[in-house]
């Protein structure tokens, strides 16, 4: 993958996260279409504010450029929460339950980090989600599927130890790696689907397989609206994700969105030493 695809893919993720920021925990259709950036009245925050999940990506976006192990992100998510390291301005207004709980317990009861995600039904939360793309992005050349697979799982339990998490950031990766090869989204749901059910041995891991059966139908790019909630359960994310994809072609980002989100020059350094070690 080239260097500037890299760059586009990271800042595209920005941008979607300070464009929806002023809409969350508002209901569905309760808001005027939002086409600029604006400022978010619930987080009391300025246009072109980014939320938790571009600060945690930031924090696997060097981790995974230095070579960190595990433990080595989880300091980076303790410096977030407790000193507002990777923030728009210093300081941290927001972080999830199920994160802020996995950090306590890296921090504080000294758990290893692997083994500090909960593994509770109701900790099946998108926080683990929605900072694994970059992780993606690094594993696109890796021929290994079982290494793959080992590395998502890891990563993903660090905060999420649900099977039904740890499945959505599997299929969210492999989807991506696929998608980094050449495949087009449609294809590369029944390989996903395929692979995945031929690979993983874990009975409680390949029984979540089924839960997100809804994005592997062949009437899934058909989904309407209405069918895909408005939540931030990790598998109403990861359709919504996944129909957005299905229905609209990659661009490149809007000169003037981009230029209007905060700290850039941030993001421009983490981003650009990301893509000159996993780029082309």
């Amino acid at each position: 993958m080239q260097r500037q695809a890299i760059i586009n893919e990271l800042r595209w993720a920005v941008v979607g996260d300070a464009l929806g920021l002023p809409a969350e925990n508002h209901e569905r259709d309760t808001y005027s279409p939002i086409t600029t950036m604006i400022a978010s009245e619930y987080w009391q925050q300025p246009a072109g504010t980014w939320s938790d999940d571009t600060s945690m990506s930031l924090a696997m976006v060097e981790n995974l450029v230095v070579d960190g192990d595990y433990d080595d992100l989880m300091c980076r998510f303790e410096s977030y929460m407790r000193f507002g390291t990777d923030t728009p301005r210093g300081e941290m207004f927001d972080i999830g339950r199920t994160c802020a709980h996995a950090i306590r317990d890296f921090a504080i009861n000294q758990l290893p980090a692997v083994q500090c995600g909960d593994c509770s039904l109701n900790a099946n939360g998108n926080g683990a989600l929605m900072r694994m793309a970059p992780l993606g992005t690094a594993l696109q050349s890796d021929s290994s599927i079982a290494h793959r697979l080992t590395r998502v799982r890891r990563y993903t339990a660090v905060t999420h130890g649900h099977p039904r998490s740890i499945m959505a950031s599997l299929i969210y990766c492999e989807l991506l790696h696929a998608l980094h090869q050449g495949q087009q989204l449609s294809k590369a749901l029944i390989e996903v689907h395929q692979l995945l059910a031929a690979t993983i041995k874990a009975p409680a891991l390949l029984s979540e397989l089924n839960t997100y059966q809804p994005l592997f139908s062949s009437h899934f790019k058909q989904t309407s609206r209405a069918d895909v909630r408005n939540t931030g359960y990790v598998v109403d994310t990861l359709l919504a994700a996944s129909l957005a994809a299905a229905g609209h072609p990659a661009i490149p980002v809007a000169t003037d969105w981009w230029q209007q989100i905060l700290n850039r020059p941030l993001l421009e350094e983490r981003f650009t030493a990301f893509a000159s070690k996993f780029g082309d």
